[in-house]
């Protein structure tokens, strides 16, 4: 059987290397390289990594192609490949507005192209584990959570609006959203945005945020701030607090742990999980076009996150409570 043929598309994106560094492990694929219009990165990238830098002709004639270049070029490059390639992984957020990932899904549907949005957090062992405990009714019924996706400023063009289309909130939010939703199987309806004082002055985006959100009947507050320092690990710091009629589920994704307080036992339910969360986001989609299925965060997915994310600007610049607008 052919190798699949899997490529990138900019090396735009923090996490682009993480992905190229996985790609290049699988056995069962044939890697062909990054493309990036700007020949510049393209290549510091391509020679730190050991890959090759490759014309756009050869992206256009891949199996599977993964996008990691700059926010507001998500459009533009799904329209040069819808129909082209056979699927398509594009980085979060899967657009800067609702709109433009409407388009993206229905163009890549016309086009018979798969569409996935690479939300990595819903694929750690973790959040698979806290998603049984809460079918099983470990913890009852859900009335409230308490959430946090914090990190470090990153660099570059996330600073710029008219390439990222916002700052921590366009970056942090929309990996909270995809993971509640999938956990509780709710839609978000409404949201307030507060906005604290910028701790780094000299940027045109917020860098500090707080939204207070209605996860269909139950109340979910989320940190999304780029407020911690230089030497803070991860690019974020994935923790929820989910309270429900039989106890409380703590949990910290990217230190692979989770602790359920309840009444049933003295003691503390504690569970720890640990794999590469990029790696299985990776092999699932290249699994998902082999068998020609939906991959598991799909278009609509990253449609549904930006949904809130818009509303969250929305409400910025309002000021209030303001109604999530689904299309």
């Amino acid at each position: 059987m052919k190798m699949l043929k899997v490529g990138m598309l900019s090396a735009a994106h923090v996490h682009a290397y993480s992905y190229a560094s996985i790609l290049k492990k699988f056995e069962d694929v044939n890697f062909v390289g990054i493309y990036d219009p700007d020949e510049s990165r393209g290549k510091v990238f391509s020679e730190n990594l050991g890959i090759d830098f490759i014309p756009f002709s050869e992206i256009e004639r891949c199996d599977v192609v993964v996008i990691t270049s700059e926010n507001k070029n998500h459009l533009k490059d799904v329209e040069n490949l819808a129909g082209k390639v056979g699927a398509i992984l594009c980085e979060k957020p899967l657009a800067t507005c609702a709109e433009d990932a409407r388009k993206m899904i229905e163009l890549c549907e016309a086009k018979k192209t798969i569409l996935g949005t690479a939300f990595p957090v819903r694929y750690t062992p973790t959040i698979k584990e806290i998603k049984k405990r809460i079918d099983e009714g470990e913890i009852g019924e859900i009335y409230m959570i308490a959430a946090t996706n914090r990190g470090k400023m990153p660099p570059g063009w996330f600073l710029e609006k008219e390439l990222s289309g916002g700052g921590a909130i366009m970056d942090h939010v929309v990996h909270v959203v995809d993971i509640l939703r999938w956990l509780v199987q709710k839609e978000f309806k409404a949201v307030t945005t507060f906005r604290a004082k910028q701790i780094h002055e000299d940027i045109e985006v917020e860098d500090t945020a707080l939204l207070m959100l209605e996860l269909d009947d139950i109340p979910v507050s989320l940190d999304c701030s780029w407020n911690r320092p230089v030497s803070f690990p991860t690019w974020g710091d994935v923790t929820l607090r989910i309270v429900g009629t039989k106890g409380i589920l703590e949990v910290d994704v990217f230190n692979s742990a989770g602790f359920i307080y309840s009444n049933k036992d003295e003691k503390i339910s504690n569970f720890s999980t640990s794999d590469n969360a990029d790696e299985l986001m990776l092999k699932d989609f290249i699994d998902s076009y082999k068998e020609k299925k939906k991959p598991f965060t799909s278009g609509e997915d990253g449609l549904r996150a930006t949904e809130v994310v818009e509303a969250a600007y929305r409400s910025l610049e309002k000021g209030g409570k303001v109604e999530i607008k689904m299309i």
